[in-house]
């Protein structure tokens, strides 16, 4: 009975080592500032351009489809970890909608809003 209360504990001790270290892993640059500048298409020639950004875990690349100067469609090629399609669909939306990357932010997930807008950003950069 000693053995199984022993290792019941190792056992409890060991997930909760992996349950901190994600913790961590999952917080760690959600005081990241990154800076937008606010990028539109109207300077841009029709066609297909790719952007990303690398930020841990908020690293993710997209493809931005320009034609008579608006961003006509926005593909994620490398999602980032830990979000999901309804929350990347609405960042690509307000994107679409406004016509620049200098658009409404998810509020609580700014990070991860600005993560999409600056990879959004780098494709569009001339």
């Amino acid at each position: 009975m000693k053995k199984f209360l022993k290792g019941f504990a190792v056992l409890i001790g060991l997930l909760l080592i992996v349950a901190a270290g994600f913790f961590i892993y999952a917080t760690r640059g959600l005081d990241r500032d990154i800076p937008l500048e606010g990028r539109s298409a109207a300077e841009l020639e029709d066609g297909r351009y790719q952007g990303e950004y690398e930020g841990g875990r908020w690293s993710n690349k997209v493809e931005v489809v320009v034609e008579n100067g608006e961003i006509t469609d926005i593909i994620i090629i490398d999602d980032m970890l830990f979000t999901t399609a309804d929350f990347s669909q609405g960042i690509i939306e307000n994107v679409l909608e406004d016509q620049q990357t200098d658009t409404d932010v998810v509020t609580g997930s700014t990070v991860t809003s600005s993560a999409y807008l600056k990879a959004i950003e780098n494709a569009l950069d001339p």
